[in-house]
């Protein structure tokens, strides 16, 4: 098959902020290897195009043509409108650059993805069959999060509602992702696929591990650092927790999201956990190479999230064979079975958090080493062997669907 992949970011760009980059990342390599013609359309910071292990990355810059008057409007456009307006650029030069692709390679299968409205114009669409991958349903998504809800907030939501109502097939990775989806636009069936996991091997580089934690026991936390990813609660938790283990440091690795009194979450972290000193270390997100010796060596890995749609985070740290701490009710039980393969606490539960994490770090080595070894079979089942096969077949159903009507 020839598959289209579009998106607001993949791995090969410098800015890439994370888990939809990385998803991508391995699902078309998987795709190329199998044989299928797969291309990337990414929003990126240069037009170009790349081969990335056998995939074919397209970069395109969100601007319009320079002899189009609308190209000037960028400095009128109101501040909080200008996210939403750059949403809407991307997605008109994502959409032209693939007609143009289009014309010579005829793809048989788009998918689009829900982030930032990028197939928005893939409603149009008419002769080839589009997909959109449901990350998430953003109005809950952004609420959790903490993000205020400006004017521009929910102009991007209608933006996504538009581009997502317009697309027939839709799937979701989770079934709670895709019962919110579902209940939140009113839609009918939204198909849920597993997302394929593969554990890279990028070249290692330990230096940021040695220059900070080398030799020390630590709790890590790594991902976004926002609300909606229960950071706060974490902070909470730790209040008590770092006074019962002398020895324990943590390690927060992420960008900033806003914490509960609006500052960066780094800086309400450094704050509330002032007391605990150089105990506390705090590194902003990095690429895989600098990230996995600081995954490979904690003894914990605790993600603590309100809601969430199965990070990559947790499949990462679960596939190095991390005991990974997290939460009920959204994604984790679909790769964790508590007490087995790691461990599940309410969301929210500040006490519960605690216990979670103060029974993980003090775990028998035996029962450490059995954790650690059913969480590496839980995430076995994730292997693109297994998993791809599923969504190879969900295409080709679309397809088929398609050259009915």
């Amino acid at each position: 098959m020839k598959i289209a992949f579009i998106t607001p970011e993949f791995v090969t760009e410098s800015s890439y902020s994370g888990g939809l980059a990385n998803y991508l990342g391995r699902v078309t390599v998987a795709l190329a290897q199998l044989g299928h013609d797969v291309h990337v359309f990414t929003r990126s910071t240069q037009d170009g195009q790349l081969n990335f292990h056998g995939v074919t990355v397209h970069q395109v810059v969100p601007l319009w043509d320079r002899r189009m008057i609308i190209d000037h409007i960028d400095p009128l456009v109101p501040n909080v409108y200008y996210n939403p307006y750059q949403d809407l650029k991307a997605a008109w030069c994502l959409w032209r650059r693939w007609l143009k692709v289009q014309q010579s390679l005829q793809f048989d299968i788009v998918q689009a993805a829900n982030v930032m409205a990028v197939g928005l114009f893939f409603r149009w669409e008419r002769k080839t069959p589009v997909v959109t991958r449901m990350s998430s349903y953003r109005p809950f998504w952004d609420s959790a999060a903490g993000i205020p809800i400006t004017a521009g907030v929910k102009l991007r939501w209608w933006m996504e509602r538009i581009a997502v109502t317009g697309t027939r097939h839709l799937y979701a990775p989770t079934h709670f992702v895709a019962g919110q989806v579902q209940k939140g636009y009113g839609i009918s069936h939204v198909e849920v696929i597993e997302t394929p996991f593969f554990l890279e091997q990028p070249d290692s580089d330990s230096s940021l591990f040695e220059q900070h934690l080398q030799g020390k026991p630590y709790l890590l936390y790594f991902g976004r650092m926002t609300q909606m990813k229960g950071v706060h609660i974490l902070v909470a938790a730790l209040s008590q927790v770092l006074r019962q283990f002398g020895e324990m440091q943590v390690c927060f690795i992420g960008g900033n999201g806003p914490a509960p009194d609006s500052r960066p979450m780094a800086d309400y972290i450094r704050d509330e956990l002032r007391e605990f000193g150089d105990r506390i270390k705090i590194l902003e997100s990095m690429r895989h190479d600098k990230l996995y010796p600081f995954i490979q060596n904690a003894r914990v890995v605790v993600l603590p999230s309100l809601i969430d749609n199965l990070p990559n985070t947790c499949l990462e740290a679960m596939g190095l064979g991390k005991v990974v701490v997290a939460t009920t009710g959204s994604c984790f039980e679909q790769v964790i079975e508590n007490g087995i393969s790691g461990i599940l606490v309410a969301p929210g539960d500040t006490a519960a958090l605690a216990d979670g994490i103060c029974r993980a770090w003090t775990l028998p080595e035996q029962d450490y080493k059995e954790m650690q070894n059913q969480a590496l079979l839980s995430i076995a089942k994730l292997h693109p062997t297994q998993s791809i096969p599923r969504l190879v077949e969900y295409y080709q159903s679309v397809i088929a669907d398609a050259s009915r009507k």
